[in-house]
């Protein structure tokens, strides 16, 4: 295949893969809106307690290991040694997996005591079976990216998601019709789980079955011993999932700690469950917040990769600035203009506008996920793994630390700032860690005409919020809601995007990488000033 041939189907498939994973993230945030308007805050408290080990096991397998296991196919030449190196891959995830499901059947009553409360042991076990198909979903999904093929993967994520959120659908709405058990309604909620990675891995299969793999490979002898093999599944495929899934090892802590904290702090057992229930909307926020950053921090890691290689040290310097520069403003703006907007937001979405602060507090997390999503793929690009794992890990062993005491002595906010925490400490360390690979990337000067454009933005936002509902009071206040919500969001993006142009704070690069922004605004009007 020609080199321009192949460059095009890279790009192409790039690209497919980018919008699959776009399309089944979208649809893993916006599911639980409904969701929780149907089961209510103690319906969502059972379902998010054990979310966190549904969502750390499909990390796994729709993007972790997949991308490691398409890393070492593309570096294995022989194509029969690239079958050969996926099933021994796929024989050590099924043993690390059918421990994982062991410990989650056998051990599911302790870990529900942990969480304190013993009812979650069957839901517990019910997400348990999904772990099953971990090994043959990120095994068979990591060799066909390997192999440039991307179909199979897009195509999987989105069926297994749409699959598992129609079936929580029903279920929430079932739940809702027959005033179901709370615990009953997460059990089959969490049933969803095994029964869309059943369908997304016999989707595989029937395209493993068109498509001729090369045989003989017993045959052939190991490209990579064992004991090293395992060394780099752990290092960098583990490197790679904990990245991933860092809001969800978060939120594990939370799981195992804020209601045993907020009892603690004097609340009733069920009192705690409410309130669980209401700061679990802080994720759902987040998560959609994440969505357009995290997507285009992984579509810039061919083009980091490709520099890297080639030595191309200025083309490289400029990419993985442009990329973090505009991802931090826009993740900026997000988490401002949700807080300017969390009473509005909270009620329109949820129903209620409880837990106002708590919920804004933990939606600062965007920010801080966006610059560790962003270092993490700098980092990787140069194959550096080691000090990633350092870094999230002594910020996730600091939220087990804090958080009960947190929260125990300041109540459930508490556990948002122990998540705060937590982050900065894995920032920071990464920042500590690779001062060289991460140095100069942040203008300061950049970031001071930023708050200058998110102070006008708040301000305008919150005089927005102040016109409308002077103009309507008598409106119900759900409606009252979207009609500000509606109106105040356009107004923000517009000063933003006005006062970054007037202010120059992006160079016409950076404009340029600014999703969909560059096809709405004028860029010639944009000077090329550097932000040193």
């Amino acid at each position: 295949m020609k080199n321009s041939s192949r460059r095009q189907l890279v790009l192409k498939g790039t690209l497919l893969l980018t919008v699959a994973s776009f399309v089944a993230k979208l649809l893993s945030a916006v599911y639980r809106i409904p969701f929780q308007n149907m089961v209510g805050n103690i319906g969502f408290y059972v379902y998010q307690q054990i979310y966190p080990i549904y969502g750390i096991g499909m990390t796994f397998a729709l993007t972790g290991l997949p991308v490691f296991i398409s890393k070492l196919v593309v570096d294995t030449l022989d194509p029969r040694d690239q079958v050969g190196l996926a099933i021994r891959i796929q024989n050590i995830l099924v043993v690390i997996c059918l421990l994982t499901f062991c410990i989650l059947q056998f051990a599911s009553g302790f870990i529900a005591g942990k969480m304190d409360d013993q009812r979650l042991t069957p839901v517990v076990q019910s997400v348990s079976w999904m772990f099953l198909f971990v090994p043959f979903l990120s095994t068979w999904r990591g060799y066909f990216q390997g192999k440039m093929e991307m179909r199979p993967t897009a195509y999987s994520q989105v069926i297994e998601q749409v699959v598992r959120v129609s079936s929580i659908l029903i279920v929430g709405y079932w739940a809702f019709k027959s005033a179901a058990n709370p615990y009953r309604m997460g059990q089959l909620a969490m049933l969803s789980a095994p029964i869309a990675g059943l369908i997304a891995l016999l989707f595989i299969l029937v395209w493993m079955r068109t498509t001729s793999l090369p045989t003989k490979w017993q045959k052939r002898r190991p490209t990579i011993g064992m004991r090293q093999l395992i060394k780099r599944i752990v290092l960098e495929g583990g490197t790679l999932c904990l990245v991933s899934a860092v809001m969800l090892l978060l939120q594990l802590a939370d799981s195992f700690s804020v209601v045993s904290g907020l009892r603690s702090f004097g609340y009733s057992l069920i009192a705690a469950q409410n309130i669980k229930g209401i700061y679990d909307r802080s994720q759902t926020l987040v998560q959609l917040g994440q969505v357009l950053s995290i997507a285009s921090a992984t579509a810039i890691l061919p083009g980091l990769v490709l520099a890297n290689k080639h030595r191309q040290d200025v083309t490289f310097q400029h990419v993985a600035a442009t990329n973090l520069r505009t991802n931090l403003a826009v993740a900026l703006a997000m988490s401002t203009g949700l807080t300017a907007l969390m009473p509005q937001i909270n009620r329109l979405l949820f129903a209620s506008s409880e837990l106002n602060l708590t919920i804004s507090l933990y939606c600062v997390s965007i920010v801080l996920t966006t610059v560790l999503m962003t270092y993490n793929v700098i980092l990787q690009s140069k194959d550096h793994y080691l000090r990633t794992m350092i870094a999230i890990l002594s910020g996730f062993l600091i939220k087990i630390l804090v958080n009960q005491l947190f929260v125990e002595n300041l109540g459930i906010i508490g556990a948002s700032l122990a998540t705060l925490l937590s982050l900065t400490v894995m920032v920071v360390l990464m920042n500590l860690l690779s001062r060289k690979e991460l140095a100069k990337l942040i203008s300061f000067k950049q970031l001071g005409k930023l708050a200058v454009v998110l102070m006008a933005m708040l301000v305008a936002v919150k005089a927005t919020v102040v016109g409308i509902s002077w103009i309507e009071p008598a409106v119900n206040s759900r409606i009252l809601a979207l009609m500000v919500v509606g109106v105040a969001i356009p107004v923000g993006v517009f000063v933003f995007f006005f006062g970054c142009s007037v202010l120059r704070v992006f160079t016409v690069r950076e404009w340029l990488a600014i999703p969909f922004v560059s096809k709405f605004l004028k860029i010639k009007g944009v000077t090329t000033h550097e932000n040193r």
